[in-house]
């Protein structure tokens, strides 16, 4: 009896250390495609509209790439859950981290969302850039910079 219980508490024991490894191996990995190879690009992830794209601190996560080459970054999220989520980046291109302005709030600098969502005298619409994180290790997804 005393063995069938070691077995089962051994057998649970593996099974939660295998969950466990799968989850904390879980990765988003948003490919960022820029003009150019200047600056930095920034993303945030937003898990449901609220806020979206605006309000960064409602983001679930920013990610900063200081390394643009041959026009692509990678911004890695690291252990989300499965759900869905929408994206907004930008292309810091002289490095003052923040997204540059111009008159009535237009941004200089390029932006872009998940699904390459674009907006129409606005931010892109959260409908536009939601997606559906899965439960796959790695999901890959590419946002084109607008300018």
């Amino acid at each position: 009896m005393v063995s069938r219980i070691a077995s089962f508490v051994l057998a649970l024991s593996l099974a939660l250390g295998a969950a466990h490894a799968q989850e904390s191996t879980r990765r988003l990995i948003v490919t960022v495609v820029t003009r150019n190879d200047t600056g930095n690009v920034f993303c945030a992830i937003w898990r449901g509209r609220e806020g979206f794209p605006m309000q960064r601190g409602r983001a679930v996560e920013h990610v900063r790439d200081s390394t643009i080459v041959g026009g692509r970054a990678h911004c890695v999220f690291e252990n989300l859950e499965p759900g869905e989520y929408a994206i907004a980046a930008f292309h810091d291109e002289n490095a003052n981290d923040d997204l540059d302005t111009g008159l009535f709030g237009i941004p200089t600098e390029g932006t872009g969302a998940s699904n390459d969502a674009r907006g129409v005298m606005a931010p892109p619409p959260y409908d536009g850039a939601k997606f559906q994180l899965g439960t796959a290790s790695v999901q890959r997804l590419t946002i084109h910079i607008g300018y």
